[in-house]
């Protein structure tokens, strides 16, 4: 946790004691200490019982929520598109206020809703809403690469626990609700009433907060929580990290509970996460009996949840974010809502000097292109009577050789039945630079046109081709990664299982392999030649252990299932072109496999009986791999990403 402090412009001891640390731009956390707190209510809905104690680890959450002017910034720096307005749309006021017999609801999904297209006023330091589950996960993702710090949604546990404290409130300020003589959040009040009527949920006419809709971050300081957060109650309510499930908590784990596991293969649309703290739109929840009351929905007691589909948006929904030393940013299960990114670890430049791009026959259509001194991804080429389509393209720098290469591979036998057209497709096994870097100069041709046996085009024909965007293919995932670059990087066509193109005789079938390199893996089968491309699934030749870039969704235990499920679909003779490295075959792929399984199974077994990270290391990987780990990945390197993953849970 000490990182978070490093990585401070400033940190000083706010007014309650606890320690504050200024990151910049707004983005300011408070720490809260290691402890037990009680979590639910008794006098609360059933999905609040039982209260139940939770030991957490110390954190660090954000004072404030993330406000409109936060999100802008994010999206200004990568072009991102929320889930509403990439077609979810988002729950919004129609204007159509209910008369007293209609029962319908006035909040309904607005297809021209989103966070930047809000039906009511809104300055940059109020709280941002109409944002999906997914947009939080995909901004705690650009927050984390732009801090270099492990920014996520807190958990449930987490948020309650800085909303009340331990002394038993039920709301951040103490006991009692909002009342006229003091009014420490912004609900449905007055002025609500007024402009909405009278029918919308449970407001209180009797408060008039000075809003009548969402208000500045830090409008209430009276509303504090006991750890000096401010508007945990009212004003938007927050997306948290874990699912929601009613009876969650009779199961509970006692620390450091994450929320159910999510199930596997079920759409976003139907897993509800969990929404707390309610809104401008919500009531206190406690009526003047101080009997807790279920009408109205949402409310703002601290200890109050309720769960929505994590990839809809409403306007009185936001996030704000944390970091607590244990989880790593993430994308969240289905990333075509998106990922922030910058440049990973993985894609750190080498010294491209003298490079030279070697080219090699595979089998059939097939050749490769391989960079000297193993700098960069090798590129797989399909070259035949429909022209060129490239698996790869290494870095920007090595642009010229790489087209000079391919302008110089053979065309097809029959140039004039159906001419060589020149390079027409790039698919990218995964957003790494040194595999993708080339995207920019490629698809606008640079250099890859006709060849010279090919018929001459006249200089209009060359220079459309000149400026025309070759289609880039990858992942789902991979888009979203590639946005901190210029739009000519891109992919212009995605996909999340599998891709055919029907190109130079046979097909090419591109099969999506996300979470084990990293969450975007794509393999490449050219059908009809024999050959698959692995991308860095499998790195050939070189004394290295495998590599998984663990801050771009990658796992250890992942590549291991990714291997297994490829093994069948691959032919026994089959010609295998890795992500780096010469040639490989099928028995090579086994030979990975093995490795993977007996150094997975050496790290959980030391692991499961309680040895430190750093006493594995020490004691090493069986003698076997003695000779490994000269190569990308040292044995060290390779034993702490299986004790990472192990660690989160990824089977």
């Amino acid at each position: 946790m000490d990182r978070v402090s490093a990585h401070a412009i400033s940190v000083r001891a706010n007014e309650l004691g606890y320690k504050q640390a200024d990151l910049g731009d707004g983005h300011v956390l408070v720490h809260i200490p290691a402890g037990t707190s009680a979590m639910g209510s008794e006098r609360g809905l059933d999905d609040e019982r039982p209260v139940h104690d939770v030991e957490l680890d110390d954190y660090w959450i954000g004072v404030y929520p993330v406000t409109v002017g936060q999100l802008a910034a994010s999206v200004d720096d990568t072009g991102y598109e929320t889930d509403a307005e990439r077609g979810q749309g988002s729950w919004q006021w129609t204007g159509e206020v209910p008369g007293p017999d209609d029962e319908g609801d006035p909040w309904r999904p607005m297809q021209d809703g989103a966070w930047n297209n809000i039906y009511f006023d809104q300055g940059d330091d109020h709280p941002v809403g109409s944002v999906s589950w997914n947009d939080a996960q995909a901004f705690c993702a650009w927050l984390s690469a732009r801090l270099e710090l492990p920014v996520v949604l807190p958990t449930e546990a987490q948020w309650e626990k800085a909303a009340h404290g331990v002394d038993g409130r039920i709301y951040p300020w103490g006991k009692e609700p909002p009342s006229e003589r003091e009014i420490q959040a912004n609900l449905a009040d007055r002025s609500f009433v007024s402009k909405y009527g009278p029918n919308t949920r449970r407001p209180d006419d009797s408060i008039d907060d000075g809003f009548v809709e969402t208000s500045p971050v830090d409008a209430f300081p009276s509303g504090r929580s006991p750890y000096g957060v401010y508007d945990l109650a009212g004003n938007l309510g927050e997306w948290v990290y874990d699912i929601h499930d009613r009876d969650y908590y009779e199961g509970s784990p006692a620390r450091n509970p994450t929320g159910p596991e999510r199930p596997a293969g079920v759409p976003d649309g139907d897993i509800d996460r969990v929404n707390r703290g309610g809104s401008w739109i919500d009531w206190a929840g406690v009526d003047s009996s101080g009997v807790v009351r279920p009408e109205g929905g949402h409310s703002i007691r601290a200890a109050a949840r309720t769960g929505d589909e994590q990839n809809s948006s409403d306007d009185h929904m936001g996030l704000r974010v944390a970091i607590d030393g244990l989880r790593e940013a993430e994308a969240g299960p289905v990333v075509s809502a998106s990922i922030f990114a910058a440049p990973s670890a993985a894609s750190q430049k080498p010294d491209l000097s003298g490079v030279e791009i070697l080219t090699q026959h595979v089998a059939g259509n097939v050749y490769m292109l391989e960079a000297t001194g193993d700098v960069a991804g090798n590129i797989g080429v399909s070259v035949g009577p429909d022209g060129i389509l490239i698996v790869d393209d290494q870095w920007a720098e090595l642009a010229d050789q790489v087209a000079a290469a391919l302008a110089a591979l053979p065309v097809s036998e029959s140039p004039a039945e159906r001419p060589n057209r020149g390079l027409r497709f790039i698919v990218n096994t995964h957003h790494h630079d040194d595999h993708s870097d080339g995207n920019a100069a490629l698809s606008h041709g640079h250099g890859v046109h006709a060849t010279e046996t090919a018929p001459e085009a006249d200089e209009a024909d060359q220079a459309e081709r000149a400026v025309a965007l070759i289609p880039i293919i990858a992942h789902d995932n991979a888009r979203p990664r590639m946005l901190h670059k210029a739009p000519e990087h891109w992919p212009v066509i995605t996909f999340n299982a599998r891709l055919s193109l029907y190109f130079n005789g046979e097909e090419i079938r591109a099969l999506a392999m996300p979470g084990g390199h990293t969450d975007n893996d794509v393999v490449v089968f050219f059908t009809g030649s024999n050959v698959v491309h692995l991308g860095d699934l499998l790195d050939s030749g070189i004394s290295s252990f495998p590599v998984t870039d663990l801050d771009a969704g990658g796992s250890a235990l992942r590549i291991l299932s990714n291997i297994e499920t490829l093994l069948p679909l691959i032919p026994d003779d089959a010609k295998l072109i890795a992500g780096h490295g010469p040639l490989a075959d099928k028995a090579e792929l086994h030979r990975l496999r093995d490795k993977l399984d007996e150094t997975i199974t050496t790290v959980r077994d030391a692991r499961d009986k309680g040895t430190s990270l750093e006493e594995i290391q020490e004691a090493g990987l069986p003698a076997k791999y003695d000779d490994w780990g000269y190569g990308y990945m040292s044995a060290e390197g390779w034993i702490e990403m299986i004790y990472r993953s192990l660690g989160a849970g990824d089977a």
